[in-house]
């Protein structure tokens, strides 16, 4: 029998996380402190959907279309803003 080289029961990697601190000392000083963090990660499957998501919304193709013209008339003002002076 082979033994296990993976340890039994781990967890896949989250797709978002909201972590949370607060400390509040009165004698001991640090009067309050308050962190908060909300973090998303990029899994493979979460890509995925968001990029089919994308790619079948109607509504995602037309304003993709705008920022991206946006974004070429831009770069073009740019350049050549950037070739005058």
């Amino acid at each position: 029998m082979k033994a296990r080289k993976k340890t039994f029961g781990t967890r896949r990697a989250p797709i978002a996380e909201f972590r949370s601190l607060e400390e509040e000392f009165t004698k001991g000083e640090l009067s309050k402190r308050s962190e908060r963090a909300f973090a998303i990660y990029l899994t493979p499957l979460f890509a995925l959907a968001v990029v089919a998501i994308l790619i079948f919304s109607p509504e995602s193709r037309a304003l993709a279309l705008e920022l991206g013209s946006k974004a070429i008339e831009l770069g073009k003002d740019w350049v050549l803003r950037g070739l005058l002076e």
